[in-house]
């Protein structure tokens, strides 16, 4: 009797949940842009949709998918899905015609806005010009960003997007934009506030340590020096800073440390005025999270480019004399 009743008890609980996930049409309620990457599983779509508030459950859609045939064969592309639409209507959509056609692009960590431009130019229709103006006149604002700040530099949060054929440069733009807001979310930012640092000035500092630390276990210990540096009101002195807004990316030269620019560290002090590249999420935690050393200099010491640290200005030449010049820090 009782395996009678508990089998009654499943069948019901599997009845309701076709119902729900498979009967059920809801309209649903805001409309919103849904990408499928090339090689995603049936399970990582299901779990976004759920995320995102398009179905109620990932494991239903997920059985809805292998009853109707679907699994495995979501094609890649972008689809206009609806909040709470959920499972069968969502399945009407994505098993359907294919999505609008789109590109893959892969904004790595440390780009300039011009680079992204010129990445999102190689590879879309999206011409470079258009999205460095947007990116630059304040059409497009984050959050985080200042009344008195105009550009998108650092706040254009760098993964892969699938960038669809009909879309625009602001587009594109508003979705990092939204991205990097999602992607710090979560951020606590009680250390750099305790330094005097706001949440922007947080996002600067991340950009210098994205630009300067060779390998990840660095990443912390470059936030440390450029805190300690910033407390005892020296000069940051980063090569990155100093050739910021050239055309083109190089080892700096002695000229270059001397160039007038709001963003040289060796000529202006404390933080420059913004981001000068789009941080990571590891480098905007060690923003965040600082290592608990004293050093006030640092210089890549290995052929791996992981640095030495120190406190030491004569510890700090000698380590310099050791390095090649594009090692300086």
């Amino acid at each position: 009797m009782k395996r009678l009743i508990a089998l009654g008890v499943v069948v019901v609980l599997v009845a309701a949940g076709v119902y729900v996930g498979f009967l059920r049409r809801p309209g649903g309620g805001d409309t919103l842009a849904f990408d499928v990457a090339s090689g995603e599983t049936t399970a990582q779509i299901a779990h976004q949709l759920a995320d995102r508030g398009v179905v109620s459950s990932a494991l239903w859609f997920r059985l809805m998918a292998k009853l109707r045939g679907v699994d495995g064969h979501i094609q890649a592309g972008r689809y206009q899905l609806r909040k709470g639409m959920g499972t069968q209507a969502a399945l009407d959509v994505l098993s359907g015609t294919a999505g609008e056609a789109g590109v893959e692009v892969t904004i790595p960590e440390g780009y300039t806005v011009r680079q992204i431009a010129a990445r999102l130019g190689s590879r879309t229709k999206i011409k470079p010009d258009d999205f460095v103006t947007v990116a630059t006149n304040g059409s497009v604002r984050a959050e985080l960003e200042p009344p008195q700040v105009n550009t998108l530099e650092g706040l254009l949060f760098p993964q892969t997007y699938l960038v669809a054929e009909r879309e625009s440069a602001t587009a594109i733009a508003q979705r990092m934009v939204d991205e990097f807001s999602k992607a710090t979310a979560s951020l606590d930012y009680s250390v750099p506030t305790a330094h005097g640092l706001t949440k922007y000035q947080t996002v600067i500092l991340a950009s210098l340590i994205e630009r300067e630390a060779k390998v990840p276990e660095d990443r912390a210990k470059v936030a440390a020096v450029i805190y300690n540096r910033l407390a005892r009101h020296m000069r940051l002195q980063i090569d990155a800073t100093a050739i910021y807004g050239l055309p083109t990316h190089k080892v700096p030269t002695q000229a270059d440390l001397r160039r007038p620019s709001p963003y040289n560290t060796y000529l202006i002090p404390g933080l420059p005025p913004t981001p000068i590249a789009s941080p990571g999420l590891a480098a905007l935690q060690a923003a965040a999270h600082p290592a608990n050393i004293n050093a006030l200099y640092y210089v890549v010491c290995a052929k791996s480019g992981k640095s030495c640290f120190t406190n030491s200005p004569a510890e700090f030449q000698r380590l310099q004399r050791l390095s090649p010049a594009e090692s300086r820090g």
